[in-house]
């Protein structure tokens, strides 16, 4: 064998070998590659199934906070707290309503001799009340309203009521349905108190139901009633009332709005005879005297009706009522057999100088907040109406009773939303069914009054 082939024969082998571990290097390496990629693949595999959980925890999470946000209620506060529902079905309102009142009052005789013994210069804590009201379900709200006096705490309102489409049925210690005068909350008074007539009578909140039809400027109200609440002892004599009210107040195109309505109501303690008699105070609610007065007959019904218009116009107003009662007497009446029939009304003119107005709301038949646009406190003044009332009340039945004639000024600052400071001057005349000058009554009274 010669030393050429051993030569070639050694590197063939060599060579062979070199590309045999060539060709196995080659393919551990794809197979090593092959190995990251699938590795890296699962690693990848992995992240996404990693992302997606923490997405689907992100949005879980977001979708419980959102949750949890639809359940807490809205609270605001607007000189008291309030709370709402997201859905809309519950509500919580804290409401209140605080007044002093002072009052300066002098009497004299029919021939204009002062009675010094009977002059009121005083202070009077006339509203200290406090309520809840709100909504159950939406559709059903409650009210609830407690009255400080005296140290003792009475219940002004209690009542539950349902509002379905325009029908709106009440339950409880709720209003009577009669007079504007008497409808309008003291907040939105031109004066420190109502007309006399309506006083007199004195148709408060009674135990009841009433319900009520309405629209955007109209309303038709009756119910029937028991005795305020603290008066109600279920007793057979128990006093009876039922009321009714309709009333129209349209808001034309050209800026006026009108009001008219009138009302009614019969009162009886369940068919029986009672003594009763109808008397107030001139102006001011301050001391005992009440020179008005009736006289007490023994009667078995009152059957009251009164008529209302008021006329706005931008800053301008006027509103007049005319009221009458009548009374059934009893067969035990002695002193005269003659039914006795009284009669009151009112004319009132008012004029904001600011340039503020005032309206009737129709669905309900009163009166609206007056809203203050410069409010002090924010950089205003507040709105200021000026406002006189001629007020007539005729109690005077034959040789009894008598009848009272006031001419009253005021002037009301709104000073914001939830303050109101009035300033009155009252003159009055009195006197007795034989026209007789009895009492000549002057009057100057200020109330400040909070409410929420």
């Amino acid at each position: 064998m010669s030393y050429d082939f051993l030569k070639h024969s050694c590197s063939f082998i060599i060579g062979g070998i070199l590309l045999s571990n060539a060709a196995i290097s080659q393919e551990a390496d794809d197979m090593v590659s092959n190995d990251l990629l699938l590795l890296q693949q699962q690693i990848d595999d992995l992240k996404t199934s990693n992302d997606d959980q923490s997405l689907n925890n992100s949005e879980a999470q977001n979708n419980a906070e959102v949750e949890e946000e639809k359940e807490k209620p809205i609270y605001t506060w607007n000189a008291g707290p309030r709370f709402e529902s997201r859905d809309g079905r519950f509500s919580f309102r804290l409401s209140g309503r605080l007044t002093y009142d002072y009052g300066n009052i002098t009497y004299k005789d029919g021939l204009g001799i002062e009675r010094p013994e009977e002059k009121v210069d005083a202070i009077a804590n006339r509203h200290q009340e406090l309520g809840i009201r709100g909504n159950i379900f939406r559709d059903i709200s409650y009210r609830l309203v407690t009255r400080f006096r005296d140290n003792e705490a009475t219940v002004r309102l209690a009542f539950l009521e349902y509002d379905s489409g325009k029908t709106r049925i009440s339950a409880g210690q709720i209003r009577t349905f009669t007079t504007l005068d008497r409808m309008t909350p003291p907040q939105n008074h031109n004066f420190t108190e109502r007309f006399a007539f309506v006083n007199a009578i004195r148709a408060n909140q009674r135990v009841g139901v009433a319900a009520a039809r309405y629209g955007k400027d109209w309303s038709v109200t009756g119910g029937y009633y028991y005795e305020d609440i603290y008066e109600t002892d279920l007793s057979l004599d128990e006093n009876h009332m039922i009321t009714g009210r309709l009333n129209y107040s349209p808001h034309l195109d050209n800026g006026l709005a009108l009001h008219f309505g009138t009302s009614f109501f019969t009162r009886n303690e369940n068919g029986k005879p009672y003594d009763f008699n109808y008397r107030t105070r001139p102006i001011s609610r301050q001391g005992d005297l009440r020179p008005l007065t009736s006289e007490e007959f023994n009667i078995t019904r009152e059957n009251f009706i009164g008529g209302e218009f008021a006329a706005i116009y931008g800053d301008f107003g006027i509103q007049t009522e005319y009221a009458q009662i009548n009374n059934i007497l009893s067969n035990q009446e002695t002193l005269t057999s003659r039914n006795p029939k009284y009669e009151g009304a009112y004319i009132e003119l008012g004029y904001f100088l600011t340039g503020e107005s005032r309206t009737v709301d129709g669905s309900d038949g009163r009166y609206n907040n007056v809203d203050v646009d410069s409010p002090v406190g924010s950089g205003g003044i507040g709105e200021i109406r000026v406002a006189a009332r001629y007020d007539v009340a005729d109690f005077t039945h034959e040789t009894f009773g008598r009848r009272q004639k006031s001419m009253i000024f005021s002037s009301v600052w709104f000073l914001n939303d939830h303050l109101r400071l009035i300033g009155a001057y009252g003159h009055s005349i009195i006197k007795d069914a034989q026209d007789i000058k009895t009492d000549v009554v002057d009057t100057f009274s200020a109330r400040l009054m909070f409410f929420f």
